[in-house]
């Protein structure tokens, strides 16, 4: 009897061992998983130059969703439309996204 409840024991500290080791697997990996779609947005935001924007004031924060409007904006100021035509174009933009 002395020695099943033994190996029970045995049983359970082993158990006990495995699970430690999966939770801490577990959560290295996620931590992994977390740094590396960090890095991945960092590497975005170099990419498009939104990161070094902010370099240069760090204040003022433009989301890159100006970025794209400031883009699209570029792009018809190519096509000749006057001053007057670009802001209705943008502000009917603004009032489509809201």
């Amino acid at each position: 009897m002395a020695v099943s409840s033994l190996k029970k024991i045995k049983f359970m500290e082993y158990f006990l061992y495995i699970l430690v080791a999966l939770i801490m697997g577990t959560v290295i990996f996620l931590t992994f998983k977390a740094i590396g779609r960090g890095l991945d947005a960092r590497s975005d935001l170099k990419r498009d130059g939104t990161l070094e924007k902010n370099k240069e004031d760090p204040y003022t924060f433009k989301s890159v969703e100006d970025d794209e409007n400031e883009k699209i904006l570029e792009k018809l100021k190519d096509k000749d439309l006057s001053p007057e035509d670009l802001k209705n174009l943008y502000d009917e933009i603004k009032r489509k996204k809201n």
